[in-house]
């Protein structure tokens, strides 16, 4: 029987459903992490400022605009908050993403087989593969942020080629390249499965960045938790949708 893209997204909607509550209580655990992470090693208050005002002067700029407006018209002292910022940004936002991914996955095979465990439960047996996904996440990180300095284009392709590589990773027990490459090769082979739900994704952050501005009322941080768990719940759901896809590709 051929896989439709309609099938995968019943069968992770009903996943989701019955899983609610671990899944939403991981998403609000990696918000969590990141924006405590994030508040810890970003720089002062009035740095930030500083950065802000940064930005909006750089707004519409080109990358190579950019990089000549920092070395012509930034201080030192600004560039090294910049970059404080920037590896604050990173660091927080993967030490989220990691125990985020991590999890589900592993919620992901525990459900699978029959075991129903806690979250608490669920962080703990995600420990073994956490360091492996550090470096892959990392890695997927760095080269989709270029992508998306260049052109969406590039982004999207890089999305697509290794949207799986966490969870053969994961399932496979195999290093970051073999993972990278068995996804490439899937990703590619079954496009218009994978690209669907990795559009979906896309979209759907970007959906959710025009709403924030519904919760600038609120204290900043708590404003940023809640975007941040219902971000990692669209991406716990995409998760589940390639989990599916894999292993009917498996079977």
């Amino acid at each position: 029987m051929s896989i439709t893209a309609s099938t995968l997204y019943r069968d992770s909607y009903n996943f989701m459903r019955n899983q609610l509550g671990s899944v939403f209580s991981l998403a609000v655990l990696a918000a969590l992490i990141t924006v405590i992470l994030s508040w810890i090693l970003s720089p002062s208050a009035d740095q930030l400022d500083a950065i802000g005002q940064l930005m909006n002067n750089m707004a519409g700029m080109s990358v190579a605009d950019m990089m000549g407006f920092i070395e012509q018209q930034v201080t030192p002292e600004q560039q090294s908050a910049i970059f404080r910022y920037s590896i604050a940004a990173l660091f927080s936002t993967l030490a989220g993403n990691v125990i985020l991914v991590g999890g589900v996955l592993t919620l992901i095979q525990l459900v699978s087989q029959g075991v129903r465990a806690s979250v608490t439960q669920v962080v703990t047996a995600s420990l073994p593969v956490l360091p492996r996904l550090i470096i892959l996440l990392f890695v997927f990180s760095i080269m989709f942020r270029l992508g998306l300095a260049l052109l969406f284009v590039p982004a999207f392709l890089i999305a697509i080629a290794w949207s799986m590589s966490p969870i053969i990773a994961c399932k496979e027990q195999v290093g970051m390249f073999k993972a990278m490459r068995l996804s490439t090769r899937l990703a590619f082979t079954h496009v218009r499965l994978v690209a669907p739900g990795v559009l979906l994704w896309i979209l759907a952050q970007v959906v959710l960045m025009l709403f924030i501005g519904v919760l600038s009322a609120l204290n900043p941080m708590i404003s940023a938790v809640i975007f941040g768990a219902l971000s990692n719940v669209i991406t716990a759901f995409i998760l589940i949708y390639l989990f599916r896809l894999y292993m009917k590709l498996q079977a």
